[in-house]
């Protein structure tokens, strides 16, 4: 039986970020794998979607060539390539993963785990591994719907979707969430007819109601049907893939002219993830599980005070970033820290196009819990850099309170999911808006914007009325 200091479950953006951390802080680590290492983000999430959408942007980029006095006679993407160049990123990321850990000295093993006690890892059942600590980092897989049977070949999930080799005439995507979104937008430009059918009145409930707005009218202008307040009843194959669909509301069916039936050559399922913590053997150990997650404390610890569990898996957003910050904070308090986990400064990042990004409290949020919330936005019209690139669509907006602490920030446009990174810097820090407002940006820049918000919001405004 080998021995180690630490053993992960798990290879994803949690895991394998936890395996690298500890094994700096001179930690004997390994970590278990029973699919391929990179786990969710790298093999069905975040890299292969996002090398599909990068691939998407440079069509429309091509597309849009007008606005720049560029005449494009004619374009095809090559759908066989594109996919092919997604699948070089991803394999290229994994051995760079299996790079650093032979460069670190983490044994990776390969297998099932199960833990048997608490110091006692099974791995299919056959070999057995001994580890003063434990983390749980098993990540999560696509949540289904009931009455809708996904097959991952005409029905598909998130995971499927990314292994289709050809762009489907129509695609109907149950779920208007970020993910929903995203491939509505991907597949839009490679050419497909789009529907999504959300349950709720919006596109992304998770952002403010502006937002959610202004992107369901980019997307109807750009031929994307959305159908909010509706329900997918069922998929049915007969003749070809119909779903059944509902309105939640009488007098949307009737004013809208709702269909019953969407047919389509595809169906995405796009509503939400469920942990893994099947199989793990926590049953046996007394570690509770909520709705699937496991449940741990402030410090990320569960019952079993040398057992941590990270990333999807429990509760919190189910982001890779807030993975692997979960992964570095469940490390520091097994070294002796007492790290507490504070998800309140974690950028959502939502690659549509234009892309959104936000941290802290939306605008409706902020005014809920806060009388003296105020708001400054600065529009991406009003940028030099965003005229310069043709890409005016969007703005900056900033919620603070009397003192001018940050409540929030949200970015709808270009380049979005990186700006948000000052911000949460900023948020992090406790920088005041009005201390940001000095801070010197380059020219011309899309950055600039964000100052130009927070002049706005100090009644310092500089490039607005």
């Amino acid at each position: 039986m080998k021995s180690y200091d630490l053993a992960i479950i798990g290879s994803g953006p949690g895991g394998y970020v936890a395996g690298l951390y500890a094994s700096r802080k001179a930690l004997r680590v390994c970590v278990i794998e029973k699919g391929l290492i990179g786990g969710t983000c790298l093999n069905r999430g975040c890299i292969p979607a996002k090398s599909l959408l990068n691939s998407a942007s440079i069509l429309s980029e091509i597309k849009d060539a007008a606005i720049h006095g560029i005449e494009v006679s004619s374009y095809r993407a090559d759908f066989a390539k594109v996919i092919r160049r997604k699948d070089e990123v991803v394999a290229r990321l994994r051995a760079g993963i299996e790079t650093l850990f032979k460069a670190n000295s983490i044994d990776l093993v390969r297998g099932h785990a199960s833990i048997s006690d608490p110091f006692t890892i099974a791995v299919d059942g056959s070999q057995s591994i001994n580890a003063k600590n434990i983390i749980i980092a098993s990540g999560s897989r696509p949540a289904e719907l009931r009455g809708i049977d996904i097959d991952e070949t005409d029905c598909l999930t998130s995971d499927g979707i990314l292994g289709i080799n050809s762009v489907p005439k129509s695609l109907v995507i149950i779920g208007g969430g970020v993910i929903g979104c995203e491939f509505a937008g991907l597949f839009n430009v490679f050419g497909s007819k789009v529907t999504i059918v959300e349950f709720t009145d919006r596109l992304l409930p998770g952002q403010s109601r502006e937002v959610s707005k202004k992107l369901e009218l980019i997307f109807k202008k750009r031929g994307i049907g959305v159908l909010t307040l509706s329900k997918a009843e069922a998929v049915t194959r007969a003749g070809g893939l119909s779903v059944k669909v509902s309105a939640l509301r009488a007098e949307q069916e009737s004013a809208a002219g709702m269909p019953a039936e969407l047919h389509a050559e595809k169906v995405m399922v796009s509503v939400g993830r469920r942990p893994n913590s099947e199989g793990l053997g926590l049953e046996r150990l007394g570690i509770k599980a909520e709705n699937g997650h496991v449940m741990v404390d402030e410090y990320l610890r569960t019952e079993i005070k040398n057992i941590y569990a990270i990333g999807d898996c429990v509760a919190g957003p189910l982001l890779a970033h807030k993975a692997s910050y979960d992964g570095i904070a469940a490390c520091d308090n097994i070294l002796g820290d007492s790290r507490k986990v504070d998800y309140s400064n974690i950028p959502n990042c939502i690659w549509t196009d234009p892309e959104i990004a936000s941290v802290g409290l939306t605008e409706e949020e902020a005014r809920a819990k806060h009388p003296d919330a105020r708001v400054a936005k600065f529009p991406y019209l009003a940028s030099g850099k965003a005229c310069i690139e043709g890409k005016t669509e969007g703005f900056v907006k900033i919620i603070g309170n009397s003192k001018g602490s940050i409540l929030g920030v949200e970015i709808f446009g270009k380049g979005a999911c990186d700006l948000i990174g000052e911000a949460v810097m900023a948020r992090t820090q406790g920088v005041t808006i009005g201390e940001w407002a000095r801070v010197v940006h380059g020219h011309p820049t899309l950055s600039e914007i964000l100052q130009e918000a927070a002049h706005i919001f100090c009644g310092t405004a500089i490039h607005s009325i």
